[in-house]
This record gives structure tokens, C-alpha cells and sequence, in this order.
């Protein structure tokens, strides 16, 4: 092989492995075996003179070198991914099928539909609810993970829990600490698990509000807590507009990670490219917006 198509190659293991968070997940995406990323890994190691990641059984992690050189790589490929979308984008034509998580769908998804089917005009798309998602779908975006066979991108690893409510009830009705949580409802988009995670942070030793209210999804308990229903848990992500436009506030001083990512992903029955160009988009769209 052409050394410099080699290295070219070790490059592209290199920035999956990164960008994913591991060998097993990057080989999985680039369809290669774990030992073939490995081996790539080690190829540009020895060719910069340098570790690039730091080799656990149990958790990965990148280099000060290592993450100095992704930063770098990854807008690279962008660029490049982005110039071959431009010089394909006439050839796009058909339906692309996208199931998504209700909030996200709601609250971040349709100014990238926007964008997508500017840039493609003879595409059409039809939007399913999560619940539909399966291998008949170009693309799944899921709220963690979903038992449907396909590559599949981990994003938004590093969303923040935290609660939220309304301007009006907060002044409406004192929230100082978390023992003033038995005045106040809480809204729920699951059995109650996020809430409880999040109070567990908190120093005081029992936290009981007033009252429960239990919503299908998260995006109608944000939209409850927006009507000033009570307060709920929001995210970095869901939350990131309606914190700017002070639709919503955080209250009390808990923050813990998000329990798990959304995963992007392309169902193995119908790879196509459009659908690529579509994940690309978004992925790059979310992950670079607040």
C-alpha cells in the first residue's frame, strides 16, 4: 500500500476511535476488525513518534498529544466530508425515513430538517415517532440506546442534568434550597429515576415536594414546566433555547451528568448515502450549537 494512503487510512482509525470512544465502536463504523483499528493505531504512533491513547481494559482515553491532534484531524475531515456532500448533493433523490426521540424532534430537529432539504431539494422526508423505529428507517436518533442492528454514533456525551422552571413560578413561589421542594410539583418524563438521581446530589437528607405529575416525554414535561405546572429535570441540550430566551431558569445548585448519550443510528437493511449526509449534518449541527 501507498505510504501515504496508509497513514491516510491510520488517520481516519485514529479519528473514529476518537470520536466514538473506543476500538470496538470504530470498528464497527469503518466495518474493519478491532485488530485492523489497533493496528492503525500503532502505524501512526510509530510514525509520529508519539502515544496517541491511553490503552485500558476498562475506560479510554486520549493523550495530551492525542487530543491535541483530534481537535486538529476532526475539523479537517469535516471539511473534506463537507466537499464531497457539496460535489454529491445533485445526485440526492428519493425518501429519507428518520425516527427521532420526541424532545429532540421538537426542540432542536426541524432548523436541521430546514437546512437539509435546502441544500437537497429532491429529497423527501418523512419523520416517524421513536416508538417506530426499526431497520426499516434510514436513520434512528435515539436517547440512548435502541436493539436495532446498524453503525451507530454516540453524541452529546457530555450533556448535564439540572432543574428547571418557569420565571413566574420561581417568583411566584420561594425556592431557596431543596427542603422548599415540598411546595412545589414535580414533572416527570420517566418513573421518576431522573429526579431522584439528581436529589441524591443534594445534602439535604429528605427532599418530599408537594405533589407528582407524569408526562409522556420529555419535551410535554418541558412544556409543562414552561406553563409553570411545576418543575422539571432539563438538559444542556433540550434546554439551551428556552435558557437563552429565559423561557426557562435553573434553579437549586444540582448538576450531574446525563445517564447516557444519543446514539445516531444507521440501520445495516438500508445504508444509503443520503442518509450519511443527513447524519453528518446533524451531528455537526448539535454538536457545535448550545
Amino acid at each position: 500500500m501507498n505510504p501515504e494512503l496508509l497513514y491516510l487510512t491510520s488517520l481516519r482509525a485514529f479519528v473514529s476511535v476518537a470520536k466514538l470512544g473506543g476500538v470496538p465502536l470504530a470498528a464497527n463504523d469503518l466495518n474493519v476488525t478491532p485488530g485492523a483499528i489497533r493496528h492503525h493505531l500503532r502505524v501512526l504512533e510509530k510514525e509520529l513518534g508519539t502515544q496517541l491513547v491511553v490503552r485500558s481494559r476498562k475506560e479510554f482515553s486520549l493523550t495530551p498529544s492525542g487530543a491535541a491532534l483530534f481537535a486538529k484531524l476532526s475539523r479537517s475531515f469535516e471539511e473534506i466530508q463537507s466537499a464531497c456532500r457539496t460535489a454529491a448533493s445533485e445526485s440526492f433523490e428519493g425518501e429519507l425515513r428518520v425516527s427521532c426521540a420526541p424532545a429532540l424532534a421538537a426542540l432542536r430537529l426541524m432548523r436541521i430538517l430546514d437546512r437539509f432539504a435546502e441544500r437537497f431539494p429532491l429529497v423527501t422526508v418523512r419523520l416517524f415517532p421513536i416508538e417506530q423505529a426499526s431497520e426499516a428507517m434510514d436513520v434512528v436518533i435515539s436517547y440512548g440506546e435502541r436493539p436495532i442492528h446498524g453503525s451507530r454514533y454516540a453524541i452529546l456525551k457530555n450533556e448535564r442534568y439540572f432543574a428547571v422552571c418557569s420565571p413566574d413560578l420561581f417568583y411566584r413561589n420561594a425556592l431557596r434550597s431543596e427542603a422548599d421542594l415540598q411546595n412545589h410539583v414535580l414533572l416527570h418524563s420517566d418513573n421518576g429515576e431522573d429526579w431522584q438521581r439528581l436529589i441524591s446530589t443534594s445534602t439535604v437528607s429528605q427532599a418530599v415536594p408537594r405533589q407528582h405529575m407524569y408526562f409522556p416525554n420529555a419535551f410535554l414535561t418541558l412544556q409543562g414546566a414552561r406553563e409553570g405546572c411545576g418543575l422539571a429535570v432539563g438538559s444542556s441540550i433540550l434546554c439551551a433555547d428556552d435558557l437563552r430566551r429565559g423561557s426557562l431558569i435553573k434553579v437549586l445548585d444540582l448538576e450531574i451528568p446525563a445517564p447516557y448519550p444519543y446514539f445516531v443510528i444507521h440501520p445495516s437493511e438500508t445504508k444509503r448515502a443520503v442518509a450519511e449526509v443527513f447524519s453528518a449534518i446533524l451531528i455537526e449541527q448539535l454538536e457545535n450549537s448550545g
